[in-house]
């Protein structure tokens, strides 16, 4: 655990000073499949419920497109995720043809199992997708064999098809050879959760990853209970360290958590989420709905800059919802292993991937 931090030495990212380096965006919230450690999946919260009954299971294309100008002229990253499969956002392709228009950059979060060259439509929208040069495209795996993937991405309904998998490898393997062949700076990465079902498995997934298929980069993101808002148990954590201790930890002597510093989160309603942790946006009446303001205001407003002072005083424990942060307190909201880093690193792999 880190502790007894030079805490001057913190403070809004370079670059972030008017506007966030990256917004997250929760482009829709139904999906495909039923990963057991997905905090939005059937048991382990209400969140997709609560979005369906507000008519907020899919984000408006016009927001979108807002955002999207808004965050053009500061090059801001426009990460597409949220508690579903964007590519089943009927309209996501063409916001991102947008938004890479208008100058903003894109980071898109898939399952990959509507991409790919199984069929002319997945075929067609991964090769847009490359064409229009999004910036990065990380495909959330979370295996490196067929056994381990359908225990961890297993469909929502259904049993799926048998070559689900294979689909999923195939999709990236497209998408690798595609780059090359139009000479597209593209990023493209896997990602896996180190979630207890692939505990034994990590190295050969990565490896299988990033030696066999040649990703860019294999991101091994720790396994996240979203504390209140989920069901899901500490527990669960391939490193059954990562959470011990975490109720003894003396908030003053921990790093200012990064995220209020760089990031902002909108869902679909077009609430602003104080961080990437109150993923049922609790925090959301704190802030200004961006439907009617504008990300530099809310960037710029009172309450982040409440927060941002707050954990600058090491006092980030006196206010929620950072007092009950698990993430933050195990340390995983450290400054060093990050987006940024998970960017340039991929960067240079692709640059001197074989053409």
């Amino acid at each position: 655990m880190i502790s007894n931090p030079p805490l001057q030495k913190y403070g809004v990212r370079p670059g972030a000073e008017e506007f966030p380096l990256q917004v997250i965006i929760s482009v829709i919230y139904p999906c495909n499949l039923g990963c057991p450690f997905c905090p939005y999946t059937d048991g382990n919260s209400e969140i997709r419920k609560f979005y369906h009954e507000k008519g907020g299971d899919l984000i408006p294309p016009e927001l979108f497109r807002k955002i999207a100008d808004e965050a053009a002229p500061y090059q801001a990253f426009l990460r597409c995720t949220g508690g579903g499969e964007p590519m089943l956002h009927p309209e996501i392709v063409n916001l991102i043809e947008y938004a890479k228009r208008v100058g903003a950059r894109i980071w898109l979060n898939t399952n990959g199992s509507l991409l790919g060259p199984h069929t002319e439509r997945t075929r067609r929208n991964l090769e847009r997708l490359i064409d229009c040069e999004t910036n990065l495209i990380e495909f959330s795996v979370d295996a490196g064999d067929r056994e381990t993937y359908n225990k961890v991405r297993p469909p929502r309904r259904g049993i799926g098809s048998p070559l689900r998998w294979e689909r999923l490898v195939n999709a990236v393997r497209y998408a690798l050879d595609y780059r090359r062949k139009i000479n597209s700076k593209t990023r493209i990465v896997s990602s896996i959760i180190m979630d207890e079902i692939i505990r034994e498995k990590i190295s050969k997934a990565v490896s299988f990853w990033f030696d066999e298929v040649g990703v860019d980069e294999v991101i091994k993101r720790k396994y996240l209970t979203w504390d209140h808002n989920t069901t899901l148990p500490l527990g669960r954590s391939a490193d059954p360290a990562l959470y011990s201790g975490i109720h003894d930890v003396d908030t003053s002597q921990l790093p200012p958590c990064v995220w209020p510093f760089e990031r902002m989160n909108i869902d679909t309603l077009g609430r602003v989420a104080l961080c990437g942790e109150d993923i049922s946006f609790s925090t959301s009446p704190q802030f200004p709905n961006i439907h009617y303001q504008t990300i530099k205001e809310v960037w710029q407003g009172e309450t982040f800059k409440k927060y941002r002072e707050m954990h600058l005083a090491g006092r980030g424990g006196e206010i929620a919802p950072c007092s009950n942060c698990s993430a933050w307190k195990a340390g995983i909201r450290d400054w060093e292993h990050g987006w940024l880093k998970v960017l340039n690193t991929a960067e240079r792999h692709r640059a001197f991937s074989p053409s």
